[in-house]
């Protein structure tokens, strides 16, 4: 009896995880931080749910269960963090719903009159994180130091405002001395809701046209072998730690969580493998084995000429290579540290060459 009531235990373990979870197979070029971004979970919800995983380079078919969202961190709070008004809701109501007291509601909600609450009003359940200040866009000056990359022509770069909990259309405007409708018109996929951390473009830059930037010529660069599958899985280890600094603001000569220049964001990245570069984009793009475009993987450098002298001075490292397009982190002087694709104009314009680091 024992014995059975053992296997009707494994058995119905083995039941309700298969409902918590699907099962993944790892396609090429696909990275843990890749496949956690596509189902909208974390990575570590992924390592959680396949042990083995952890140290290891995945596989191409390789099946790996991944938690349905929601369903695998005991850390998630038991209530929401925000809360859309209904038809008929009343604070009193919302708070005994939430098993909250109607003071916290009201604390959590300062600027909101319980007596006008409307359909579609969003409401604090939660207190406010503090908010982050954006970074607006640095000057450029004509002074450069050996140690720092020469700025970004940032006439031609968008600035963009990172979303935050609880902030409106027209709070933004007003921050930034615009109108909401200026905002629409340049975020035209905007739906009508405003997610927590959209890109919300303030200001188009203005974008040079026949941008002339002294490319490598392809055809003079050797075909070089794939990387081995150590070096992949080295290069999945990069693509993780440098994604923990996304959001991280941009520093011109930083290089920590202060703060990171482009160059910067890659030394202290490829830091953690016991590879030292070069401190300047410029000099990092003479560093490694140029490689041709159509043969660029996950971990290699990608550089580009994005000031007005059009000569090297912005770097990145390749994270997902998806047929045509190629996926790179970068700490760009608008937005700080984010994941940029190559098929965005601003940057395929000004496109130079690909190194390879790893071997």
């Amino acid at each position: 009896m024992k014995k059975i009531s053992i296997v009707l235990f494994i058995l119905f373990s083995v039941i309700s995880f298969s409902q918590e979870s699907i099962s993944h197979k790892v396609r090429s070029g696909e990275t843990i931080y890749a496949i956690a971004k596509k189902y909208d979970v974390k990575e570590k919800e992924i390592f959680d749910a396949n042990p083995k995983l952890k140290g290891k380079y995945l596989k191409i078919g390789q099946a790996i269960s991944i938690p349905k969202k929601g369903k695998i961190s005991n850390t998630q709070q038991t209530k929401p963090e925000t809360y859309i008004v209904q038809q008929g809701d009343t604070f009193y109501g919302i708070a005994k719903k939430f098993n909250l007291p109607v003071s916290d509601i009201e604390k959590f909600n300062p600027n909101l009159n319980p007596r006008d609450l409307k359909i579609g009003m969003l409401l604090h359940l939660q207190m406010k994180e503090e908010e982050v200040v954006v970074v607006e866009v640095p000057v450029v000056t004509e002074v450069s130091t050996e140690n720092q990359d020469v700025e970004e022509d940032l006439s031609a770069v968008d600035v963009i405002h990172v979303v935050k909990k609880g902030e409106t259309l027209y709070r933004i405007a007003k921050k930034y001395d615009t109108t909401v409708s200026n905002l629409k018109e340049l975020n035209p996929n905007l739906d009508t809701t405003l997610p927590m951390n959209y890109q919300l473009v303030i200001k188009k830059g203005v974008q040079t046209e026949n941008v002339e930037v002294v490319a490598v010529n392809e055809d003079e660069i050797k075909d070089v072998e794939n990387s081995s599958e150590l070096s992949l899985a080295i290069a999945d280890a990069l693509i993780l730690k440098s994604s923990e600094y996304l959001g991280v603001r941009y520093r011109s000569g930083g290089t920590s969580k202060a703060g990171f220049d482009c160059s910067g964001l890659m030394c202290t990245t490829f830091k953690e493998v016991d590879v030292v570069l070069p401190r300047t984009s410029r000099d990092q793009a003479n560093f490694g084995t140029k490689v041709k475009k159509k043969q660029a993987q996950k971990g290699d450098l990608i550089f580009f000429a994005t000031n007005r002298k059009r000569t090297i001075s912005h770097v990145g490292m390749i994270t997902e290579v998806n047929g045509d397009e190629i996926k790179f982190i970068h700490s760009s002087t608008s937005s700080g540290v984010i994941i940029s694709s190559l098929n965005e104009e601003y940057y395929k314009k000004r496109f130079v060459q690909i190194n390879r680091v790893l071997k």
